[in-house]
């Protein structure tokens, strides 16, 4: 079972429905994953990536996609180094028109997951959210979406549409898959298509390494 610690600031202050679905970027989480094998991977990307996911099938929310954050931050010429905190969230949000900026860590050695994001308000600058979560790590997708459930029920608004199939995944697929993203980023394509391709053959359900599959091979066509 999860173990999370859920805090929510500000909440009673929060208005009553907005006329438009808060605009929401996910940032790309510092972090790493440590194998059995002593081999290592960035698995912040991934979690980042997985999280969008989960969003973007919720009504009452308007999602960036990593890509859109990605090409909007290269037009302003604002290059993302080290740890995103408070102060740079916020900045980063109004270069986006966002309301709300995820970011946050993850850590993850042999079997054991942890999880720290914190969800920023634009508009006040507040930290309206604070999740910690650990787990084991084939549990990421759980986690994943008790994080969304979290942050969907702290705005009051609807369950998701949509809902993964919740299975443990195998650690070699979030290793293929978190290369995946790392080489997509780079523009090594080739590359990308076959770790996501390798991620399903591990996992056949692995809803993120189908989606970018997809997304890749539609834009070589």
């Amino acid at each position: 079972m999860a173990a999370i610690a859920f805090a929510t600031l500000g909440a009673q202050d929060a208005p009553a429905q907005d006329t438009e679905s808060p605009r929401v970027a996910v940032m790309d989480f510092t972090g790493f994953m440590l194998g059995e094998s002593g081999n290592s991977v960035n698995i912040g990307k991934a979690v980042s990536a997985m999280l969008t996911t989960e969003f973007t099938v919720r009504d009452g929310l308007n999602v960036l996609e990593r890509q859109e954050i990605s090409s909007l931050l290269q037009e302003q010429r604002l290059g993302l180094s080290g740890r995103v905190d408070e102060s740079s969230a916020v900045e980063i949000g109004k270069i986006l028109g966002v309301q709300y900026v995820f970011h946050g860590a993850v850590v993850s050695i042999a079997n054991s997951l942890r999880v720290d994001i914190r969800a920023i308000d634009v508009e006040t600058s507040e930290v309206k959210s604070v999740m910690k979560m650990t787990d084991m790590t084939t549990n990421l997708l759980d986690v994943i979406i008790n994080i969304a459930d979290a942050f969907g029920d702290d705005l009051d608004l609807p369950p998701a549409s949509e809902r993964a199939d919740i299975q443990p995944i195998p650690i070699g697929a979030t290793i293929a898959f978190s290369r995946g993203v790392d080489y997509e980023d780079k523009g090594e394509i080739d590359n990308a298509i076959e770790q996501y391709e390798a991620a399903l053959e591990a996992h056949p359900n692995h809803r993120d390494a189908q989606r970018a599959l997809d997304r890749l091979r539609e834009g070589g066509a």
